[in-house]
This record gives C-alpha cells, sequence and structure tokens, in this order.
C-alpha cells in the first residue's frame, strides 16, 4: 500500500475547529483587534484548502459562538461584516472546487446582507458532494440540542414520530450538522491553550479526538495541521515548571468530574489481573472523593461504568458489578461519618438487582447530607441523558403541560439525570490514562468545563498529581465566550 493510500484510511472525516486566539496574536503584534480577526479570516480559508486536499471531508469551523454577541459592538459588526467579505470573495474558488458551505446557527439576529449571502453560497454549492465546509455563525451546542427537542415535540405532537421511536438517530436527523454525512467529527482541534470545547458541537463530539495545540489561530499552518494528525501523546501534560506552590482557596473548582482511566492497562504493567486493577481503581476513587472534600470542592463525579463497556467479556463486567456492589455496602458507615451523600445516575435498566437494593440503600442513607456529594455514573452515557430529558420535554409537550417556547437551557436540565445535583455542569473534569476524549460522558454539562487529560494511569493518580491538575485549573482564564 503507497503511502498516499494510507494517509487516505487513516484521515479524518470530519475535523471541527474552535478558531481561538485571533485577539492575543493582534495584541501581541501591537496591531488592532481587526487585523487579528483578518488575518483569521485568511487562515481560515487556507487551512480549509489544506484540509480538503489531504482527503478529509468536512471541515466545521466554529467562527461565531452565542456568546460572543456580549463582545462590544463594534467589534461585533466588524465581525458581521467580515464575514460576508470573506464569503463574497471566497465563493468563485468554493464553486471552481465543488465546495458545499453549510452555516449553521440562529440566523435571528445575522444582518439582513450577510443572510441574503448565505443563502445565495449554500443556493449556488449545494449539488456539490465530497467536500463540506460547515461553518458555525451564531451557534451554541445547547441550542443545537433545544432546536432538535423542540422540533422533535412538533412532530409528536402532529403524530409524525412516537416518543419510544426518539433514538440516536432521529436525534442526529435534527440536529444542524445533518446537513453532512459525517456529522460527528473524527478530529476537534481547538488552538490558542485553551482546553475546552466552549459550547460548540457538544453531542457531536461524543467520541471526537481532542487537540489542544497552544498556538494562536492565524499562526496555525499545514505544519501544524499535520501534527494534529500524527500527535499521539495528546497536548495537555502538565511541565515541571506547573508543580504545585499553593492553591487559592477562592478559585477551587465546586464540581470536579472524572473519567478514571486505565485500570487495566495499570494491572498488565504491574503483572497483575484486571479484577485487581479495578480493585486498585476502586480503591483510588475513594482516596480521591475524600481529599477534593477536604480540599472544599462540593461535588465529586466519577465515570465507572459507561453504557459501551456492557460490551466488555462477560466476566470482568460480572465483577465489576459485584464491586460496586461491595464497594457501596462496604462504605456506607464511611459515606455517614464524612457526612457524604451518594447518587448513582445511568440507565440502570441491565444492573443486577441486588446492586439496585444497595444503590437504593446508600442513596436513602445519605440523602440527608447537603454539603459533599459523590455522583457515580453506572451504565452511563451522555448521549442516553439528553435523549432521556428530550422524551420527558416531548411528553409533557403531548400532554400539554409545556410550550414550546417554555423549552430552554433550564427546563433542558431540570430533566438530565444530575438534576440530582445543584451543581450540575463540571468546573474541571479530568481524565487519566492519556486519552484525549470526552468518551460519551457529560456532554450537555461540558459546554463551559475545563479539560484536563493527564498521562497516568487511574490507580496511579494520587494526591500529588491532582493538584498538579487544580494548580492548572487555577491558573485559567473562565470566558464563557465574552473575551478572547
Amino acid at each position: 500500500m503507497g503511502e498516499k493510500e494510507k494517509r487516505g484510511r487513516l484521515m479524518p472525516k470530519h475535523v471541527a475547529i474552535i478558531l481561538d486566539g485571533n485577539r492575543r496574536w493582534a495584541e501581541k503584534r501591537g496591531l488592532g483587534t481587526s487585523d487579528g480577526h483578518e488575518a483569521g479570516a485568511s487562515k481560515l480559508v487556507e487551512n480549509a484548502k489544506d484540509c480538503f486536499a489531504m482527503g478529509t471531508n468536512t471541515i466545521s469551523l466554529f467562527a461565531f459562538s452565542t456568546e460572543n454577541w456580549a463582545r462590544p459592538e463594534d467589534e461585533v459588526n466588524f465581525l458581521m461584516a467580515l464575514f460576508e467579505k470573506q464569503l463574497k470573495s471566497e465563493l468563485p474558488y468554493f464553486q471552481r472546487d465543488k465546495i458545499k458551505i453549510s452555516v449553521i446557527g440562529d440566523r435571528a439576529k445575522l444582518p439582513e446582507a450577510l443572510l441574503d449571502l448565505i443563502q445565495e453560497a449554500e443556493e449556488a454549492t449545494k449539488s456539490y458532494e465530497g467536500k463540506l465546509l460547515i461553518v458555525a455563525i451564531d451557534y451554541s451546542g445547547r441550542f443545537d440540542i433545544l432546536q432538535a427537542c423542540k422540533s422533535l415535540a412538533e412532530k409528536a405532537k402532529n403524530g409524525l414520530i412516537q416518543v419510544e421511536d426518539i433514538d440516536e438517530k432521529a436525534m442526529e436527523k435534527e440536529l444542524m450538522t445533518k446537513c453532512s454525512e459525517f456529522p460527528n467529527p473524527d478530529l476537534l482541534i481547538r488552538t490558542s491553550g485553551e482546553q475546552r470545547i466552549s459550547n460548540f458541537f457538544l453531542w457531536q463530539s461524543a467520541y471526537t479526538e481532542l487537540y489542544f495545540p497552544k498556538v494562536l489561530w492565524p499562526d496555525f499552518g499545514e505544519a501544524e495541521y499535520l501534527e494534529a494528525l500524527t500527535c499521539d501523546k495528546g497536548t495537555y501534560v502538565v511541565r515541571e515548571e506547573e508543580s504545585p506552590k499553593g492553591l487559592r482557596k477562592e478559585l477551587m473548582p465546586r464540581h470536579v468530574a472524572v473519567i478514571m482511566d486505565g485500570n487495566r492497562r495499570w494491572a498488565k504493567q504491574a503483572g497483575l489481573l484486571t479484577s485487581q486493577g479495578h480493585e486498585a481503581g476502586a480503591k483510588r476513587l475513594i482516596e480521591f472523593a475524600e481529599l477534593c472534600f477536604e480540599l472544599g470542592i462540593d461535588t465529586v463525579s466519577a465515570f465507572a461504568f459507561s453504557t459501551e463497556n456492557w460490551g466488555r467479556g462477560k466476566i470482568e463486567v460480572k465483577f465489576l458489578m459485584s464491586l460496586f456492589q461491595l464497594y457501596l455496602k462496604s462504605k456506607i458507615q464511611f459515606f455517614q461519618s464524612k457526612e457524604i451523600r451518594v447518587s448513582v445516575i445511568g440507565n440502570l435498566a441491565n444492573i443486577p438487582e441486588s446492586l439496585l437494593g444497595i444503590i437504593k440503600h446508600t442513596e436513602e442513607a445519605t440523602k440527608c447530607y447537603k454539603k459533599k456529594h459523590l455522583i457515580l455514573a453506572i451504565d452511563y452515557s451522555g448521549r442516553f441523558d439528553i435523549l432521556s430529558a428530550c422524551k420527558s420535554i416531548v411528553k409533557k409537550s403531548e400532554q400539554g403541560l409545556i410550550r414550546e417556547e417554555d423549552v430552554d437551557e433550564t427546563m433542558f436540565e431540570r430533566e438530565l439525570l444530575t438534576k440530582c445535583t445543584e451543581l450540575p455542569s463540571p468546573d474541571l473534569l479530568i481524565r487519566t490514562s492519556g486519552e484525549q476524549r470526552i468518551s460519551n460522558f457529560f456532554l450537555w454539562q461540558l459546554a463551559y468545563t475545563e479539560l484536563f487529560f493527564s498521562p497516568v494511569l487511574w490507580p496511579d493518580f494520587d494526591k500529588e498529581k491532582f493538584l498538579e491538575a487544580l494548580v492548572s485549573y487555577q491558573k485559567r482564564e473562565r470566558r464563557f465566550g465574552c473575551r478572547v
């Protein structure tokens, strides 16, 4: 097989990019903000050409978030004019290279001239296949999910769909990325060194590989893109100079979520059984939660068993169910003595009756505690959580209990499984073992969460490693789309 053919087979079909760093790029050079955005717009087209040339089918660009409307009015007006200018000047190129254009987002606030040009570009390129450029303007991952939910509710009211028919395929047909043959990105790149998704593709990023280079967007070129395609070490390893030098209490996250990855690899490296790796991981979770609460963190969420984990060997799955039961039963007095509330979230339909009984008993025995909350996700899937919330809203709509205009983020969060906590959205998500993806854990909830990927396997993720994650978190500036 030739190198070109090999590369084609390994090339991601869909690459999504959060274009971050235009203003910082301009500031470093003593230029105006508009100069930074113009440089970013120029790089956008250049990088899209490189991606398509390498065989990528779909490129999605997060050009303007819904939160970006909070920026200064003159900057917003300049950006709208810049979108219009770039789209108009590049349309002949899109037509010549047969690139289909789709602009997704809430178009209600967009200027009329830009709207007309978007419609013209989409109409002129709608017949093209093989190359698709998706530009997200006034886009929000949560808005996308909400509008899909509203559409499904309307169809259910009109008898076009039954509530029980609402599944992942039905949802994806309503999401804005339905314009692509490959709606879910294989790779998401965010430039500038920030490590969060910032309410971009949420549902769509369930299994996406994440890459966070420090380079600012106007400096991101072909070499950086090739590095993103070939890098297997991640971009989020804490360096020695970031070792803990004191944590600030006022900057401590209130909700920390963790994807506990690496138990099996840890056992294999140590010459132990898989079951021993899981036992070591369970012990580490209790130590981790206790440390979190000692540091003043209110809520700890742990991804203990994903819905996809049912696909593992029967012996391993049976052992894990027994391990959950053993730990919950043996730790009830510990939870009570430390006044830790325990909640278990997930589908739970396939959970053994004996474990369900222990879960119910543990939740009942600890429900009165308020300050410390341990949430265990067992048979959990972020998409299942979203679908369950959507189905509940659709049922209420059918019964006339709610109106379409009532469906907003607050209502949706009341239907999610994380409604059990006052802090449903984590401030910090940690994933161990070096993997850089969300793996269908919290999707809606991670819209603005800071992400930390550690190369350390979960049983070895000790206090020192956790403090490194907290120091990294406290050095970050959480902007929620309002500044760059």
